[in-house]
């Protein structure tokens, strides 16, 4: 990529091509032909970029391992972890319901955390992983597709749907896909034009 085209920005709707101007992080930068937004600006640099994805790793963890859903079924009392629960609702044949629920808030948030860690760590050292700009574009494609609140939505269909097979009341775990749903919202709110600049 050429020292041109590494300040050029392209309108996502229009394609009409933009000259980069760093922008502080309140500014939002909108396309001159469609009025699209282009870029926003991002107050956050490397390390706390990285600090928040490994947090939301961590979280993305809690949240799976903790019981998101109480369960009482004949007498009996048990709690479930998201997992755990996609696996009851693809047993009871809403594989449908449980393939959506298991992308959006397990494999989602785990590629879209991986990807950034992978862009992230070497970018923290001062060095360029070999895959950043694969990584990059795997992002961008992820980013554009994500929607982070139906990855908690996805937790409280899945909740639902086990209230109408058993009596269930929602565990600890649901706070966690809240706090992951903000982490993640947090992270993409500037985009991706900043780690592109950074990875130069």
């Amino acid at each position: 990529m050429t020292e041109l085209q590494q300040q050029l920005v392209v309108c996502e709707q229009c394609d009409a091509v933009h000259r980069w101007q760093p922008l502080s992080s309140d500014e939002v930068a909108h396309c001159s032909r469609c009025a699209a937004v282009i870029a926003r600006g991002h107050a956050l640099g490397v390390h706390a970029l990285l600090a928040l994805t490994i947090a939301a790793a961590v979280v993305l963890l809690i949240a799976n391992l903790s019981p998101i859903v109480q369960i009482r079924l004949g007498g009996g009392h048990t709690a479930a972890t998201l997992p755990e629960s996609i696996a009851l609702i693809w047993e009871r044949g809403e594989r449908l319901v449980a393939v959506s629920a298991a992308l959006t808030a397990i494999v989602a948030p785990a590629l879209l955390i991986g990807l950034r860690l992978v862009i992230l760590v070497p970018l923290a050292h001062g060095r360029r992983s070999p895959a950043f700009a694969w990584c990059m574009r795997a992002l961008h494609e992820a980013w554009r597709w994500s929607m982070v609140e139906v990855m908690t939505v996805a937790a409280a269909i899945s909740i639902v749907r086990l209230a109408g097979m058993a009596s269930a009341t929602p565990g600890p775990g649901v706070l966690a896909f809240a706090a992951l749903a903000l982490l993640l919202a947090a992270l993409e709110s500037g985009g991706l034009k900043h780690l592109w600049l950074e990875g130069r």
